[in-house]
């Protein structure tokens, strides 16, 4: 089922069209039922954490908030990124956009969130690997993920979409699960995390699974997922959403 726009809010990523201004809502407190992710503030945190955290964006959150908003390449500091806010806004434009009423939370709506990055991430975009062709690197040594089993990643999003766990728990899992199966070339920390968040907004959740940016929280998040790929130690799963807990606005 092709994806459909459900239009968003003024002045959030998924509406901006670069030739006309908007009214900044930057500082704009969202609604208690609404996700902090359809404010310019709200998403500009997301995706400046995740930037920053997983591929070493070096844009102020500030300029990012700048950038959401006015779409002006000149806010931001290189080309690459440049090229990175773009893919992150496209991405979450695309989780934003969704239409819950008749788009099914599934592998192919997953796939679709990396289809997005196509100047930052994987060769093919949306495309699951078919081969052992990515390594990461952890403080506890290299980790090499296996094929990806598109059977198995359904059943991550079949089980996220029905578990009694807390919201905050069912994200921090399926972005760990997720992040573990590397199901595509590149890319694939920010796809789990969007999918993750995407979780949240399905089920009307107004609160958003963020990473840590400065260390020793970020060391720690980065420690515990090495942990994960290589030992199966699921620690990071509670410690992620306890420290969403703890910073639901920093």
């Amino acid at each position: 089922m092709p994806h459909k726009s459900k239009g968003l809010p003024q002045g959030t990523a998924g509406t901006f069209d670069g030739k006309s201004g908007r009214e900044a809502d930057s500082d704009i407190t969202p609604p208690a039922s609404q996700s902090p992710l359809r404010t310019v503030k709200g998403l500009a945190r997301l995706l400046y954490r995740m930037g920053r955290t997983f591929d070493g964006l070096n844009t102020s959150r500030l300029a990012t908030e700048d950038f959401l908003r006015t779409g002006n390449p000149k806010v931001i500091g290189s080309r690459n990124d440049y090229d990175l806010l773009r893919d992150l806004r496209d991405a979450s434009s695309y989780v934003l956009d969704t239409d819950w009423n008749t788009i099914r939370f599934d592998l192919d709506w997953f796939t679709g969130i990396n289809a997005r990055m196509t100047r930052t991430a994987a060769m093919q975009p949306g495309v699951l690997r078919d081969a052992e062709n990515v390594i990461v690197g952890t403080k506890y040594g290299t980790y090499t993920p296996p094929v990806p089993d598109p059977k198995r990643l359904t059943s991550y999003l079949n089980e996220a979409a029905s578990t009694g766990e807390p919201p905050l728990t069912a994200a921090s899992r399926l972005f760990a699960r997720l992040a573990k199966a590397q199901p595509f070339g590149d890319g694939n920390k920010r796809s789990a995390l969007l999918a993750a968040n995407g979780l949240l907004i399905r089920a009307g959740e107004t609160g958003m699974l963020a990473v840590p940016v400065e260390d020793p929280d970020r060391a720690m998040f980065n420690d515990l997922l090495g942990a994960w790929y290589l030992k199966n130690d699921p620690t990071v799963i509670d410690w992620l959403a306890e420290w969403n807990q703890a910073h639901p606005g920093d």
